[in-house]
């Protein structure tokens, strides 16, 4: 299963690699936001626009962590949920877990997908070549070197 992604032109003008993924709760429909592929990222951790798109009762929200990175620290919640990935063939996959939320809107600009989901995977992100693909499953990658002579 091939997951590709894009280098996206973000507000800033830089370009980052972003994968479109959906999130579902329980009882609740999918919301799709754009993630930051994050290779250097602990933790999964969605934006305050996101924890809002999601609805979720106050009830529903577990404390969390403290999270610090280079914005600072802010505060989040635990949240249970399916994180939804399209394939490039029209199929989904699913990984579902317990992720972090920030509440504080200043706090964080774009979801992080991090490396406790993209373990799942082999990621690939290459700005050369404009690719950001997530491959599991019995699909693989290979490397070619050009020959030397």
């Amino acid at each position: 299963m091939v997951i590709a992604g894009e280098w996206s032109r973000e507000e800033d003008g830089l370009f980052r690699p972003m994968v479109e993924i959906g999130v579902l709760t329980t009882g609740r429909e999918t919301a799709f936001e754009p993630f930051l592929v994050d290779t250097g990222a602990d933790c999964t951790v969605f934006s305050a626009r996101l924890l809002a798109k999601l609805a979720l009762p106050r009830d529903a929200l577990l404390a969390g962590s403290v999270l610090q990175g280079l914005g600072g620290r802010s505060g989040s919640v635990v949240i249970g949920a399916t994180l939804v990935f399209g394939t490039a063939d029209g199929r989904t996959g699913n990984v579902a877990g317990n992720y972090l939320a920030t509440p504080e809107p200043t706090a964080l600009d774009l979801s992080v997908l991090g490396r406790d989901v993209l373990d799942n995977f082999d990621v690939i992100v290459s700005r050369r070549r404009n690719e950001v693909l997530l491959i599991i499953g019995n699909d693989t990658y290979a490397v070619a070197g050009t020959p030397t002579t």
